[in-house]
């Protein structure tokens, strides 16, 4: 599956169009605001109007933590790849890998009770 395929369902995500003014992104108070305020991992708002906010800000999150843990086991994948291949002073010290595991970890814990209702 290549990078377009994987996400190219946030291509397609429009804004949300609810009256409610963005924060001006050409600042940086604006942009973290806006990062805040259930951005997702496309730099747009949630996309679902029929949820509350809070679940809106929840979903955000989720997703965020979802593709950052993807970011990583790809690198964690490829740490592997280079550790079969490769000569040993090429790999990847086993602390960052412990360190790569524990961050996955992390995502997925945050992922999954960001999910949750409460």
């Amino acid at each position: 599956m290549s990078e377009s395929e994987t996400f190219s369902s946030y291509a397609a995500v429009e804004p949300i169009n609810d009256d409610t003014s963005l924060p001006d992104l050409n600042s940086l108070l604006g942009i973290l605001k806006r990062m805040r305020g259930c951005e997702g991992a496309d730099g747009l708002p949630w996309p679902e109007n029929d949820v509350s906010p809070g679940r809106r800000v929840s979903l955000a999150r989720t997703e965020r933590a979802l593709v950052g843990l993807l970011t990583v086991l790809e690198v964690l994948h490829s740490a592997d790849r280079c550790r079969v291949a490769a000569e040993p002073e090429r790999h990847l010290d086993e602390g960052t890998v412990d360190g790569l595991f524990l961050a996955c970890r992390g995502l997925a814990e945050l992922a999954c009770r960001e999910v949750r209702p409460e």
